[in-house]
């Protein structure tokens, strides 16, 4: 572990862990007041600086105006930094769905462990289908609009036939 320049640090640009504020703000008093969990958990990067795992530690770096933090700097190939990214968020934060549908596939998750429940075979078909990205031969039937239970932001889904 060495201590860099924050300004050095990128954040991945597909980040599938997103973070509320009122996360960001416990993350930062839990930076501030207890400097070496930093230092238990610190950024993960690649060669060129850019953020595997920490992305949300970066913000809250960036947020208090620290100038350097603690990085473990990694040269490993794509794939393995990609299970870092994932794993290290596996049991906290929220995901951004989009992200995860588009970029990763379902068994691959799973095996990093995240869980996608479904009750039924056919919502597990269909779910395999969103996540992976596959095509699938079933037509849509309509779109539909809902709000999250939690921000009340509206989104757009489709139903298949």
């Amino acid at each position: 572990m060495i201590y860099i320049e924050l300004e050095k640090l990128q954040p991945h640009i597909d980040n599938p862990r997103k973070i509320n504020f009122r996360q960001l703000e416990k993350l930062c008093d839990s930076i501030k007041n207890n400097p070496e969990y930093f230092e238990a958990r610190p950024i993960i990067c690649n060669t060129e600086y850019v953020i595997y795992a920490g992305n949300s530690r970066y913000k809250a770096a960036k947020k208090l105006g620290l100038e350097k933090v603690p990085v473990h700097v990694m040269d490993l190939p794509e794939d393995k930094m990609r299970e870092i990214m994932i794993r290290d968020n596996v049991n906290n934060g929220e995901w951004d769905i989009s992200i995860l549908a588009n970029d990763w596939n379902f068994d691959l998750l799973n095996d990093f462990g995240i869980e996608f429940k479904s009750n039924s075979k056919e919502e597990q078909d269909e779910q395999q289908d969103t996540v992976s990205g596959g095509k699938s031969n079933k037509k849509v039937k309509e779109k539909k609009i809902i709000n999250c239970p939690h921000c009340n932001q509206e989104f757009e889904i489709w139903t298949r036939k």
